[in-house]
């Protein structure tokens, strides 16, 4: 497949870019789901998440699955995977593909939270 001269495909868990910019590989939605890490962007850092994380309308979890809209589950240890590449990154926001996905406060919490209510 070729992207063009100016796509670069990567592989791994993690690129970084400039400006202290990295991308992480997190999978679970699909398999190259990725995310964007800014680090200077809160005290703590910031993801950009995109759909890979669903926040609740409540605001207190997030999930994640397969399929959203269809409603399919990802199996156990996917999920123990992800959330073990979360804990390994520095973030206090997240902001998701909606405005009203976007926590500013506490997003580490809430996020290792949610990941709580899948054991």
């Amino acid at each position: 497949m070729n992207g063009g001269r100016l796509v670069e495909y990567w592989t791994g868990d993690h690129m970084k870019l400039w400006n202290q910019l990295t991308l992480h590989n997190i999978g679970g939605h699909f398999d190259g789901s990725s995310i964007l890490e800014i680090p200077w962007m809160s005290e703590k850092g910031t993801l950009l998440i995109g759909d890979t994380m669903y926040l609740s309308p409540s605001m207190k979890h997030f999930a994640t699955m397969r399929s959203y809209p269809n409603r399919i589950p990802l199996p156990q240890n996917e999920i123990k995977r992800i959330e073990k590449r979360f804990e390994e990154l520095s973030f206090d926001t997240v902001y998701g593909f909606y405005s009203y996905q976007n926590v500013e406060n506490n997003a580490k919490e809430i996020v290792k939270d949610s990941f709580a209510k899948y054991q």
